[in-house]
């Protein structure tokens, strides 16, 4: 696979359930809407005071990582892993 950062701000379809973390299902991107087919990894980071939620996903050929700012609610596509 071959990785390229990215850095864009997406739109991303969300589903919130009770006591658990947001779960990303499709964005907006180059275009194109991308169906999140699973969430392959999850992890935290902190940016100063803002915590930063990341999330590996795939649609079924790449694997994507979104970021989302808990503070400005801003989704980000930090990098894609192209087949």
């Amino acid at each position: 696979m071959r990785a390229e950062t990215i850095g864009e701000a997406v739109d991303v379809g969300v589903v919130f359930k009770s006591g658990r973390r947001p779960v990303p299902k499709w964005f907006l991107w180059g275009g194109r809407k991308h169906d999140v087919r699973s969430v392959e990894m999850t992890w935290k980071a902190k940016d100063g005071e803002t915590l930063l939620l990341f999330f590996s996903v795939t649609d079924g050929h790449n694997v994507y990582e979104l970021r989302l700012n808990q503070k400005t609610l801003e989704w980000m596509l930090e990098k894609v892993y192209l087949e």
